[in-house]
């Protein structure tokens, strides 16, 4: 349980009981108490418990924080009992949120407590791990410090044009072309980083008794799809999730794509080609054993434009002579397990290019909100260098400001409530 405020050991000093009293503990030192009910004098719990006095805490404030033994109904005690005593429930991210106020994180930072509680991968972790380390803050002061001197030498190029001081223009532009290329990087980087954090889609596609199911569940590592020797027997879209390069990856079986049988075939394919249009990436799955003449590559031509690796299935069964099968095709055999290693090292490559897993020291994880204001901080400085040589300096002047704001909201400087308001609603209670 934590409690963070002014009042903090004022309200749950009546729930401790140990040898010193709650406000003569040595701050961020542990302590073993025994966890009382005010109004009983009870024992409820044999706990530890630690103050941590301001400013050295999470919050920036008077904290306390009491370790008491799991269970559902001991924790609804120690709740109902510090609000007894005048406490009340967080809001969500409000820790957190009291963190920013206070001076102890920058929003950059604050976000990336966010992702790091939402990751799901090893690799998310530890990017936003960075995150909050201030590896994307340090980036954007020194970014918004440089906006800052190229600003404040057009203003004196405007107000003083006749000062021996004004700044050369060529200067300015080679300024601003330094300033565009970073923020492109972390443009780029975040774009990285978010791809690692919320993970791809891939579908896996082909004609009816392809053998995408058995594909599907040879990937997944478990039975997930019904497999069987009928044609069609997928009718809908199946999920299951996987980790390829440290990404999270939703991964779909769908229903064959051909000629429908019935009304729920017809249901099946249209749920099989949004399933397409909804994935970075596809898997398509040709029977290897489908004719005398070889596979038939001909459903390959409906489909939409999208990433896509090749798999032939039940290669076991296709009797041709060794090197006949078209380049970059995989041969795979489940029955065997033939090429599925091969198959697995392909969707690697595939994912590594689109997070940048080849890249992750400079790679930076991101919320939406964050990558839509790299977008606009980084149009604003080219746009800013662009009117430089061919408009007033005024222009330019609009554009740098703008840019000026973007990064000011990326770090949390001069925003309004309900920006933090939307950013802190995202948190869980507690954080």
């Amino acid at each position: 349980m934590r409690v963070t405020g002014p009042a903090a050991v004022e309200v749950a000093a009546p729930l401790i009981r140990s040898r010193k009293a709650l406000a003569s503990l040595e701050s961020h030192r542990l302590t073993r108490v025994t966890v009382v009910d005010p109004g009983t004098g009870r024992a409820i719990d044999d706990a530890l418990c630690a103050v941590m006095r301001a400013p050295r805490s999470y919050t920036g404030e008077d904290t306390v924080e009491i370790s008491c033994h799991g269970g559902p109904a001991l924790a609804r005690m120690l709740v109902e009992r510090l609000v007894g005593q005048g406490a009340r429930l967080a809001e969500p991210g409000e820790f957190t949120r009291r963190a920013f106020l206070n001076g102890r994180l920058d929003l950059a930072q604050a976000e990336a407590v966010a992702l790091l509680i939402s990751a799901r991968t090893e690799r998310a972790v530890t990017l936003a791990a960075r995150g909050i380390a201030g590896d994307l803050s340090k980036r954007l002061w020194a970014l918004r410090q440089g906006l800052l001197e190229v600003v404040a030498s057009l203003e004196v190029a405007l107000d003083f044009p006749d000062d021996a001081t004004a700044p050369d223009e060529h200067l300015v532009g080679k300024n601003i072309s330094i300033l565009q290329d970073e923020s492109e990087r972390l443009l780029s980087a975040a774009r990285r980083g978010q791809v690692a954090h919320t993970g791809l889609t891939i579908a896996i596609v082909g004609p009816p008794n392809a053998g995408k199911s058995s594909l599907f569940n040879a990937l997944l590592g478990r039975e997930r799809a019904i497999v069987t020797p009928e044609a069609g027997t997928t009718r809908d879209v199946i999920e299951g999730t996987i980790v390829v390069s440290g990404v999270p990856i939703r991964l779909l079986d769908t229903a064959g794509i051909g000629a429908p049988r019935d009304h729920v075939d017809a249901e099946g394919m249209r749920r099989a080609r949004h399933a397409v249009e909804e994935s970075d990436i596809l898997v398509v799955v040709v029977d290897g054993s489908s004719s005398s003449q070889g596979p038939d590559w001909r459903f390959m031509d409906d489909l939409p434009e999208r990433p896509h690796i090749t798999a032939l299935s039940k290669s076991d069964l296709w009797h041709r002579a060794p090197g006949t099968t078209p380049a970059g095709v995989i041969p795979a055999s489940v029955k065997i397990g033939g090429g599925l290693d091969a198959l697995r090292s392909r969707l690697g490559i595939e994912v590594e290019q689109r997070s940048g897993a080849d890249a992750d020291e400079s790679a930076i994880v991101a919320t939406i909100r964050q990558i839509e204001l790299l977008e606009a901080l980084s149009n604003s400085i080219r746009q800013a260098g662009t009117a430089l040589s061919i408009h007033p300096t005024e222009i330019s002047l609009i554009e740098l400001r703008a840019g000026l704001d973007a990064v000011s909201g990326l770090l949390g400087v001069e925003v309004g409530d309900s920006v933090l308001d939307t950013v802190f609603s995202r948190f869980c209670v507690g954080k």
